[in-house]
């Protein structure tokens, strides 16, 4: 009987390293994998971004794309497909670039990037307290630009304003609508031309557009344009017909009703 209980006893232990070198090695194969795995879906050239597309243009590039990408992450981890935070690029770009807007980022299994947008249209010139820069159709200004005279352009001075940055809203697309509008109903008369709109430009004035005549209209922005430059001509071939030589501006902002001096 102690024989027995002897040898028992040695194969017991026999079998638990026997149970231990086969959890070590599924242990072992399961840490490789895993390694593998992070190695394949992180670091490999697998998912490794190789093609950068973009619209035509002549602003920003694939390699401007490829700077950002790499700043993104660290250990590079910004060029790999699957790791990549589009919204993070798309953020980047956007705060980069103020000349491009609407900007989608997509990834094309299993190297490409489609980065599209849409160059900003400049439909004016928007001056602040110190600089000019074009501006688009929702308010944004996104380049410098000259100085600049005449009524073949939306031209929009607002000094109130200072320490403006390319990216930024300036105007409402309401207040730049109203401006274009007006403008356009004013040309479309052929009696005289729209140099440019002053945005506050006196204490008790919001909005004023200043005529090539040297005289100015006072606006309410808030009117429809269109019925606000059909009283003035009303005023203009009317009561004042004969006195625009010596016309110093026209208040408009009374809706029915026109004052002048």
């Amino acid at each position: 009987m102690p024989s027995s209980k002897y040898w028992r006893f040695k194969e017991d232990k026999k079998e638990e390293r026997r149970k231990k070198r086969k959890i070590g090695f599924f242990m072992l194969v399961f840490a490789a994998a895993a390694v593998f795995l992070v190695w394949l879906f992180l670091f490999s050239p697998v998912f490794k971004i190789t093609a950068v597309r973009l619209p035509e243009n002549e602003i920003v590039s694939s390699d401007d794309v490829y700077k950002y990408i790499s700043a993104i992450a660290p250990l590079n981890l910004g060029k790999n497909l699957l790791y990549l935070p589009t919204d993070r690029l798309e953020s980047e770009l956007a705060a980069n670039y103020p000349e491009i807007t609407d900007i989608v980022i997509s990834k094309k299994p299993f190297h490409n990037l489609t980065v599209d947008f849409q160059k900003r249209i400049q439909i004016g010139i928007w001056c602040g307290a110190s600089n000019c820069y074009y501006i688009d159709k929702s308010g944004v200004i996104f380049k410098e630009a000259p100085q600049t005279e005449g009524s073949l352009v939306l031209k929009i001075n607002d000094t109130q304003q200072s320490g403006e940055s390319l990216g930024n809203r300036v105007l409402s697309g309401d207040a730049l609508n109203f401006m274009m509008d007006f403008k356009s109903e004013i040309e479309s008369h052929n009696q005289f031309k729209i140099i440019e709109f002053n945005i506050k430009p006196a204490e008790d004035v919001d909005l004023e557009a200043l005529t090539d005549g040297g005289w100015r209209i006072y606006l309410d922005a808030g009117q429809n344009p269109s019925a606000e430059a059909g009283n003035l001509f009303a005023a203009l071939n009317g009561a004042i017909k004969n006195k625009q030589q010596n016309l110093k501006y026209v208040d408009a902002r009374v809706a029915g009703r026109i004052f002048y001096k």
